[in-house]
């Protein structure tokens, strides 16, 4: 499979230690065969038993977590929210059922797989992460849209006005008020890039300290906090 747009992406794995114990009719994406399947799709790996510094994270386009890695079905551990904010997290070797995929979305994780997911769809799922797209199943998406529609519709859901001065335009720069206006728009990263001549790493860099000025922790949450302030950032 060529690479997408003609951009080779470069992946990490954060593998189970455990992953040498699996047999030869252990499931169709196991680790090893997973990672086969993303490689088809022209992507540079790298594999690893422990997870990379934030600053190291940003090598990577993609962050792919063997979830059997970590024990955690609720609260998301504190290091993959932390690296969700600097690079795009995707979780595999789901077990169905078990993750409740809207808090994933609205942590910043990218996407999730699961244990019995047909080839096609994996395949599908990782050409959707390369065009900068998120990997969940359609009731999860329409569900988290559905309810950013109703805030961002209620006034009294409106930030009051001493939040409004903590994500006043002040607290921002020129370019990361522009870089929220293209996404309130629907822009992806590449898309940001391209009107903005800059690198995809330099979007991310920015986004990054947007969340952080505005307390966000992804853009559904972006938008949400500074819909009010939308109208001037063009």
């Amino acid at each position: 499979m060529d690479p997408i747009n003609g951009v080779k992406f470069s992946a990490f794995f954060l593998i189970n230690s455990a992953e040498n114990k699996i047999t030869e009719n252990a499931l169709h994406h196991s680790t090893l065969q997973f990672t086969d399947l993303v490689k088809t799709c022209d992507i540079d790996i790298i594999s690893a038993k422990k997870l990379p510094s934030i600053d190291q994270s940003k090598d990577f386009d993609l962050m792919f977590i063997d979830v059997d890695s970590f024990n955690f079905t609720d609260d998301i551990p504190c290091e993959i929210q932390s690296l969700a904010h600097s690079t795009r997290v995707v979780l595999f070797n789901a077990t169905d059922n078990i993750y409740n995929e809207k808090k994933l979305l609205i942590s910043n994780i990218a996407g999730i797989f699961y244990r019995n997911e047909r080839l096609d769809m994996i395949l599908r799922g990782i050409t959707k992460l390369q065009k900068n797209e998120r990997w969940f199943k359609r009731k999860t998406m329409n569900s988290a849209l559905s309810e950013l529609l109703i805030k961002v519709n209620k006034p009294n859901q409106l930030p009051d006005n001493s939040q409004q001065q903590s994500i006043s335009l002040p607290s921002l720069t020129r370019r990361e008020n522009t870089i929220i206006g293209l996404v309130s728009r629907g822009a992806k990263n590449q898309e940001i890039a391209d009107q903005l001549h800059i690198s995809p790493n330099t979007v991310k860099t920015h986004l990054y300290s947007i969340f952080r000025k505005t307390s966000s922790r992804n853009r559904i949450e972006l938008i949400s906090r500074t819909q009010h302030l939308i109208p001037t950032i063009n």
